[in-house]
């Protein structure tokens, strides 16, 4: 039942934005690593689309098609060259449609619903319409709401909190950033309730000088939208380079555009857009005594219900590119923890020689793996002692031979029993 309705939100979705192309081929024939993974490509006609079985979401390379395996029929290249970057950003978002379609389930669109639910709740009230009464400000005013509308309120609040709630139990990965986008819905919405204080019309008849507030409220909500944008692009960037690592550099590249978030920055830029349309739109509304723009009114409620489906979208899409187990945070802080394993607050294994001590380019990760480098020369990667070389595709050794005493040893034998402290 709930695939049912997500799948007719992604058609009209990829109606409007992306038109009537199809997919015209997926991966199949087995590969077995991720230099392989786009597989074979059969052959296929115009008229046949191609529909991929379930995805699932716990494995990063698991997909049935690829951001290369898209292809658009009908493109704006062919009316005039200036016009590739609308063909990118429609050839990204059908893929990510496509993949949304795929993915999403009864939690996203439970998640989806209560959103919609708390903010509709909280926007629709008949208070709304008699203009409410100028003299009666601050808790006074609170105590004027009548009886339903307050029950109205607390419903919408606790909503509200359910669906925070539930961002961070769907997207885990992007749990960490849920603060920045309630501090960046708060203060985008908060500066257009400022900037309507003192003119009500705004932007009509408004005094720069009145304006300062609002101004910087704006700036704090896009300095924190900027700080999430770069956590998640610069994660993507050591995503590729840790886990697509190879010694073609073509084959980099590759990796890098199927790992594209050109898309999803313009979707980025489109959430702050439409929050500040939003914000204005429902502070327009409340500043005029007399109800009587319902039109401001019914765009304000529009831009909230399009506010929560791109908030999740904006959540999902990083989260499904990086990973279950990836950490979404700046090359700063990155450095930072770097820093403090170096300085030895917090202390990392390094491999030494069971026999002499000396020190083994051997390691143990935080899941308690051993560590070790690529035993090819030609590659310059590192993994789970074991497993498969992305790099190269040869086996990670599973012994070390110690080049001071050359004793030849289990690499597990290489990582000493200390505490830290």
């Amino acid at each position: 039942m709930n695939g049912l309705g997500l799948q007719e939100l992604s058609n009209f979705l990829e109606h409007i934005f992306i038109g009537d192309e199809k997919l015209s081929y997926t991966s199949y024939g087995g590969a077995n690593n991720r230099n392989d993974s786009k597989g074979e490509r059969p052959p296929t006609t115009m008229a046949e689309e191609i529909i991929p079985t379930e995805i699932s979401a716990d494995g990063h390379g698991e997909m049935s098609f690829r951001l290369g395996d898209i292809v658009l029929e009908k493109k704006f290249t062919d009316l005039h060259p200036m016009l590739a970057t609308v063909d990118q950003i429609r050839h990204e978002w059908k893929f990510q449609f496509k993949l949304l379609r795929h993915e999403w389930g009864q939690p996203h669109i439970m998640t989806m619903i209560t959103g919609i639910f708390a903010f509709l709740l909280g926007s629709i009230s008949a208070d709304l319409f008699s203009g409410g009464d100028p003299k009666v400000t601050g808790l006074d005013g609170l105590a004027e709401i009548g009886g339903f509308a307050f029950f109205q309120l607390v419903i919408s609040g606790i909503l509200w909190l359910w669906f925070f709630v539930q961002i961070s139990v769907n997207f885990p990965v992007m749990r960490g950033h849920v603060i920045n986008v309630i501090i960046i819905w708060s203060s985008i919405f908060l500066s257009q309730v400022v900037l309507h204080v003192s003119s009500p019309n705004f932007p009509i008849g408004a005094n720069p000088g009145d304006a300062l507030g609002g101004v910087m409220l704006t700036a704090v909500g896009c300095f924190f939208t900027y700080f999430f944008w770069k956590a998640v692009t610069e994660t993507r960037d050591y995503h590729v380079q840790e886990n697509h690592v190879h010694t073609d550099v073509r084959v980099m590249e590759e990796a890098m555009a199927e790992h594209s978030l050109f898309a999803w920055t313009i979707m980025v830029v489109i959430w702050v857009l439409t929050m500040m349309i939003n914000g204005w739109s429902g502070a327009h509304f409340i500043a005029e005594r007399n109800v009587v723009n319902y039109a401001v009114y019914t765009v304000h409620l529009i831009s909230g219900v399009v506010l929560i489906y791109l908030l999740m979208h904006m959540l999902w899409f990083p989260q499904r590119m990086l990973g279950e187990g990836a950490k979404v945070r700046t090359k700063a802080a990155a450095a930072a923890d770097a820093d403090l394993l170096i300085e030895g607050v917090i202390l990392a294994p390094e491999g030494e020689c069971p026999s002499c001590e000396a020190s083994a380019p051997i390691s143990q990760n935080e899941n308690g793996e051993t560590i070790v480098d690529c035993a090819s020369t030609n590659c310059n990667s590192r993994g789970v002692a074991g497993e498969t070389c992305e790099g190269c595709s040869e086996k990670y050794p599973t012994r070390y031979t110690c080049t001071n005493c050359g004793i030849n040893s289990p690499v597990v034998d290489f990582i000493p029993d200390k505490e830290a402290w």
